[in-house]
């Protein structure tokens, strides 16, 4: 069996790396333009903007007024379509603007849109309220409690089987 050159190797037996195939596993955020789907982007904003008009009956121009207040500029309705439409892919979505459209949601269940899609894009990350926030502090000092009582039964235990207590 002659040797194999570089670019006949599909398989590596001996360090079991397929050398053609991409990790399907390997963490998103790590892999070029992860965060730069527009598309994802544009119908995060769509299907935002269609929940509060249904749960809430805001209209996009309202949503506009308020992202208006929140910049402290004009923001037209037409815009926020713009960067809601796949169509006009030069109509990416500012930061500043995508800030003022998680404000303009406040008080709505579709608050936080962008910045949740970018924490799930970042992998391993969740945006929480301050009242979650308090529960999860409440809940990780319970848990090391639970861990310093384990401990401390632990270290009575060896202290009384050396008599030292």
């Amino acid at each position: 069996m002659g040797a194999l050159t570089t670019t006949e190797v599909v398989f590596d037996m001996a360090s079991d790396v397929d050398v053609r195939t991409s990790d399907l596993f390997a963490d998103a955020p790590n892999r070029p333009g992860a965060l730069g789907c527009a598309i994802e982007i544009a119908a995060s904003i769509g299907e935002a903007l269609e929940r509060v008009r249904k749960e809430r009956g805001m209209t996009r121009e309202q949503v506009a007024e308020r992202m208006s207040f929140h910049l402290g500029e004009k923001l037209s309705e037409n815009m926020l379509n713009n960067y809601v439409s796949q169509a006009h892919g030069q109509h990416e979505i500012s930061l500043r603007r995508a800030m003022a459209l998680d404000a303009a949601l406040e008080g709505t269940p579709q608050c936080d849109t962008l910045l949740r899609l970018y924490a799930r894009k970042r992998g391993e990350r969740a945006v929480i309220n301050q009242d979650d926030a308090a529960l999860l502090e409440w809940a990780r000092l319970h848990h090391q409690e639970r861990e310093l009582a384990e401990r401390r039964k632990v270290l009575e235990a060896a202290l009384k089987v050396r008599g030292m207590k």
